[in-house]
């Protein structure tokens, strides 16, 4: 499997399978029932909000949710599917490609173990032995491969504007404690230019985010005729979903704001020693992660299914060749028979002249809206760095946006490089293992069954 897509075979991995390995014929197979998904959640969420205090759990939870969305996108077709439609939890189990989203993604173990117990015809000995080895952290690794491709195109556009935030801040501190007035403009005017940059970004990051998860491929990320085609479509969507980006935003600043008053209300921390000091900040942030993981799991299911149903309706209405469409869309819909083409009826010319000035007028004011809304979610991070500097950190990655990172040490209590040094270090573990992995894989299938 090229470029990466696909970790292992029926996980649920964004984009890993082929649609044209379809299942044995698909016996009524449902989810885990309520009562198990009730006992369930709180364990899912114990491990996201736990996730979301380093780094390298952060791409776990990243991962996590694009493989969530991903399941959200099919399920909006599924719903859209009319008379043709079964059971989810049928549809889902008809296909090797969506088979694996019967429940909700796992944080660790393959999602279909009973299945992962039982040797396939014509799997050798040894590679049935590595997939039992692997099943208690078949998960993990997707969450991780999935959560690690998803950042690195999202920094492609974010980070330009996240570094000019920095730099303008900086040199603007530089510059005020220095009184270099000839210098004075150039701290504001890189600021200005990295909030511009920011605003213009977020009109289209969430839905080529969504489309990432969706299709699973990396490279979705960049089809930018067609991710704009949906953002123009469901621009009121795309309102409602920034105005829902800076309401989230609110409490989480006010979270990350909040350790700087400790002092103030609790004066005997002065005192503490810095282990102990660390270990109330710990608890603090982690506590804090459950406003900071459901906040950003809901907003990517927002904009998954803003973007499915941007794209159904394109496909539908000739707007988009099937072409346009990956393997995992085109063959969700068309087993839902959701890409019989059904154009529109022409309305009269009048009308369409009346709907063309609505439509261009409607767009320019919500372009307007929308930049004020990605403008409040900007400036809700200029005033929290004010009150409180959480350093290079809090400018560089923005929780909802990026990675949901949200653990803020003062740099007196735990080195800033720390968490990126081991980062890299898991990474560097993850393509030992990957490689070693795929060497052992193609010896096994030589090996005698």
């Amino acid at each position: 499997m090229s470029d990466g897509q696909g970790v292992a075979q029926g996980e649920g991995l964004i984009g890993s399978g082929s649609l044209a390995q379809v299942a044995t014929p698909a016996t009524r197979q449902r989810g885990a029932s309520r009562l198990a998904r009730l006992l369930l959640a709180p364990a899912k969420l114990f491990w996201g909000m736990a996730f979301c205090q380093s780094l390298t759990g952060s791409l776990l939870v990243l991962g996590w949710t694009y493989r969530l969305a991903q399941r959200s996108a099919l399920k909006y077709w599924w719903s859209r599917s009319g008379e043709k439609r079964g059971a989810f939890q049928d549809f889902l189990a008809e296909d090797a490609g969506t088979k694996s989203h019967l429940h909700w993604p796992n944080w660790f173990c393959r999602q279909t173990i009973r299945e992962a117990l039982v040797r396939p015809a014509g799997m050798s000995r040894p590679r049935f032995a590595g997939r039992l080895l692997s099943t208690p952290v078949t998960s993990l690794w997707a969450n991780y491969w999935v959560g690690l491709k998803a950042i690195l195109t999202t920094w492609t556009l974010t980070l330009p504007a996240a570094v000019l935030w920095w730099f303008g801040w900086y040199d603007g501190w530089n510059n005020s404690f220095n009184k270099g007035y000839e210098q004075a403009p150039v701290g504001p005017l890189i600021s200005i230019a990295g909030i511009f940059m920011f605003i213009a970004v977020m009109f289209y990051l969430p839905l080529a985010q969504a489309r990432q998860a969706a299709t699973g491929e990396w490279r979705s990320f960049y089809e930018f005729r067609l991710i704009w085609s949906i953002v123009r479509l469901r621009w009121l969507a795309c309102a409602g979903l920034a105005l829902f980006y800076a309401v989230l935003a609110m409490p989480l600043n006010i979270l990350k704001t909040m350790p700087m008053f400790f002092l103030q209300t609790h004066p005997e921390f002065a005192e503490l020693a810095a282990p102990r000091l660390l270990k109330i900040l710990d608890s603090y942030f982690f506590w804090s992660a459950l406003a900071m993981f459901p906040a950003f799991v809901v907003l990517r299911l927002v904009a998954a299914r803003i973007y499915a149903s941007g794209l159904l309706d394109l496909a539908q209405s000739g707007r988009i060749p099937q072409g346009a469409l990956s393997r995992l869309e085109a063959g969700a819909m068309d087993r839902l028979g959701l890409l019989e083409s059904k154009p529109r009826p022409e309305a009269h010319r009048l009308m369409r002249l009346i709907t063309w000035a609505g439509t261009r007028v409607g767009r320019i004011i919500g372009r307007v809206a929308v930049a004020l809304l990605w403008f409040s979610f900007v400036a809700q991070i200029y005033i929290t760095e004010f009150l409180d500097n959480h350093g290079a950190k809090a400018w560089l990655n923005q929780p909802l946006v990026q990675l949901p990172w949200f653990h803020y040490l003062p740099g007196r209590l735990k080195s800033p490089a720390e968490p990126v040094l081991f980062a890299i270090f898991i990474l560097l573990v993850f393509c030992l293992i990957r490689s070693v992995t795929r060497v052992f894989t193609g010896r096994a299938s030589d090996s005698p069954r």
